[in-house]
């Protein structure tokens, strides 16, 4: 009987942290797989701009954030220019082709009060790939020319 108490403690022991440490390790990677979106200005102008979105003193970024995902990581930011002709010059600096016109009805966009753009039968999009990588642009060019919505995805 002295035997058996021990033996019966060391099986429920083993049991314990054989699935103790695979719930804790799979909640652990799960953690670091999961989408965190925080806002980061910063860090989703450096998103951006490794991707070849090229911005210029007088470019203001008044909102930026940031998706750390396993595999796909994101940034999403909001550009405001001095002029007209400065929103131009930075999409032709990053390397945009000419924009299409947006389906406002069907196509899927951001809501405003998540910083996206107002719906609008003006509004345009240009997308650009490279490695891989997607930069996706928004604006409307009649009433609001100054401002460019911007989408960045790694992959």
């Amino acid at each position: 009987m002295p035997i058996v108490v021990p033996a019966v403690v060391g099986v429920v022991a083993v049991v314990a942290i054989i699935f103790g440490g695979r719930w804790a390790l799979t909640t652990w990677i799960d953690r670091g797989m999961l989408p965190h979106t925080y806002e980061d200005a910063d860090g989703a102008v450096r998103m951006a701009t490794r991707m070849g979105l090229v911005l210029i003193d007088g470019d203001k970024v008044v909102y930026g954030e940031v998706t750390s995902a396993f595999p796909d990581s994101g940034a999403y930011l909001v550009v405001q220019t001095p002029s007209r002709e400065r929103l131009t010059a930075l999409l032709a600096r990053s390397d945009f082709p000419p924009p299409t016109e947006i389906d406002t009805a069907h196509d899927r966009l951001r809501p405003i009060d998540r910083h996206g753009p107002e719906s609008s039968p003006t509004l345009v999009r240009s997308e650009r790939r490279k490695s891989g990588d997607y930069l996706t642009a928004i604006w409307d060019p009649v009433l609001r020319p100054r401002t460019v919505h911007l989408s960045a995805i790694e992959t």
